[in-house]
């Protein structure tokens, strides 16, 4: 079993509710690439540098470091060099899968979450993530959250 499994993809696919279910199936413990940012002031409101992305990276270095469990770590991953900077730090024992849908999806399900980005931003991040390719990956465009998950374990088995 990988050391780290990166959940990522566009705003809306459902990183967030299938990392979670993830984590619990595998017993691992589950980091939000978001809250990391939030919780170091690396996320200003007119958006995050790639150099904040790397500040998170070295942050998950720690966090995840010595310790011998698996870690279920979501997020939009917007930029190749910090996908590539992970896989540096932590090589084969990091594994990515990209989750990937319809826009028209992702923004049917940003419409039915507690915390609504909008059709603008749900847009303008499909267009960003949608353009990186790597990992293993999963459409889930009619998909429950339950299913990806079976997908992605077994591609771990």
């Amino acid at each position: 079993m990988p050391k780290i499994i990166v959940i990522r993809g566009p705003l809306g696919v459902g990183k967030t509710t299938v990392a979670k279910i993830l984590a619990q199936k595998l017993d691992a413990q589950y980091l939000s690439l978001d809250k990391i940012l939030d919780d170091n002031d690396l996320a200003p409101a007119d958006g995050i540098p790639i150099e904040n992305f790397l500040k998170a990276n070295e942050i998950i270095l720690d966090l995840v470091g010595q310790s011998n469990e698996t870690f279920i770590i979501d997020g939009c991953f917007y930029y190749q060099e910090q996908i590539d900077d992970l896989q540096k730090k932590f090589n084969d024992q990091v594994v990515f899968f990209t989750l990937m849908s319809t826009v028209e999806k992702c923004i049917e399900r940003d419409a039915k979450r507690e915390k609504i980005y909008g059709e603008d931003s749900a847009r303008y991040v499909y267009d960003i993530t949608s353009k990186i390719h790597t990992g293993q990956e999963i459409d889930n465009t009619n998909l429950t959250a339950k299913e990806t998950v079976d997908k992605i374990m077994k591609y771990l088995k």
